[in-house]
């Protein structure tokens, strides 16, 4: 069955939601849109009222985003989740699932089980923690336990210097100790300024002759949609101490993630993928891919 499929039944025949990421995980931005949207979804269906909706979480705290939160990334979200009546449980391991029931295990700071729950649903949605393919995670000292690729700040791999990765395969650790395991996100730009280090870098090997030296910003630029609205934030870096950590919400975020899709497929299909007015115009605002733009 689709996920539409899922969700017309849903519709057809309202029962109790649950959306969140599983311990391990690491892109909790998808499952924060999903539980909006989905929210949106069944508002304008008119049948919100009988479907509650619980949102699952391994990060300490709403907000956290596997960053150690953004700014006021924390009350935002929580706002935004009492606003449309979504209750939250964080700190949570899932024990075991069984048909339209998951066991959910709530751990206090010191990583000991606080609360148990057994939480029915119809429809559920969770973020997976990500691993690396076989293929990569196999190759002796090219990997951490996870399979991702450990690499120098030239994103070049510390055990074979031909090899270079970029992305949601490098190995980063986690931003801060957790009770629930809580992976680090790649998110778009950050990984837009690996891939831009990688390809000035084999430049320098390939053409040039010489030792890599470029490195990438690993700073964050993040849209995300919530049904009628929206969250923007800006982490430079991503990973802190930071020199900006900017979070919003609003109607115009929404508008801006659908106005940003339609140029980056845009951009894609030109071949561009950092036109020069873009380059230019994250450079006011202090973002650039690479690390000596930022120093120029």
């Amino acid at each position: 069955m689709s996920c539409k499929d899922n969700i017309d039944a849903l519709i057809a025949n309202p029962e109790p939601v649950l959306v969140g990421a599983f311990q391990g995980a690491s892109c909790f931005g998808s499952a924060y849109e999903y539980v909006f949207i989905l929210d949106k979804v069944l508002r304008d269906a008119g049948i919100r009222k009988h479907v509650p909706i619980q949102f699952i979480t391994s990060e300490p705290y709403i907000g956290h985003l596997g960053l150690d939160g953004v700014g006021d990334s924390k009350s935002m979200l929580e706002s935004a989740l009492r606003q449309r009546d979504i209750k939250w449980i964080c700190n949570a391991s899932v024990d075991y699932i069984e048909k339209d029931i998951m066991h959910i295990d709530e751990l206090d700071r010191k990583g000991n089980i606080d609360f148990k729950y057994s939480l029915p649903f119809h429809h559920a949605m969770f973020i997976p923690p990500f691993v690396g393919i076989d293929a990569v995670a196999n190759v002796d000292g090219l990997c951490n336990k996870k399979g991702f690729v450990i690499t120098d700040e030239h994103q070049r791999s510390t055990k074979y210097s031909n090899i270079f990765a970029g992305g949601v395969c490098v190995a980063i650790p986690p931003a801060q100790s957790t009770p629930v395991p809580t992976g680090m996100p790649k998110t778009g730009y950050m990984i837009e300024s690996m891939m831009t280090a990688i390809a000035h870098n084999l430049h320098s090997i390939i053409v040039n002759n010489v030792e890599p030296t470029h490195k990438g910003t690993w700073n964050a630029v993040c849209i995300a949609d919530m049904g009628d609205t929206g969250a923007v934030f800006i982490a430079t870096p991503q990973i802190a101490p930071r020199n900006v950590s900017w979070f919003a919400t609003g109607k115009w975020a929404h508008l801006a993630k659908i106005g940003f899709e339609k140029y980056f497929l845009l951009k894609m299909k030109s071949g561009s993928s950092e036109p020069l007015y873009e380059k230019y115009a994250l450079k006011l605002m202090g973002i650039t891919r690479l690390e000596e733009d930022e120093e120029s």
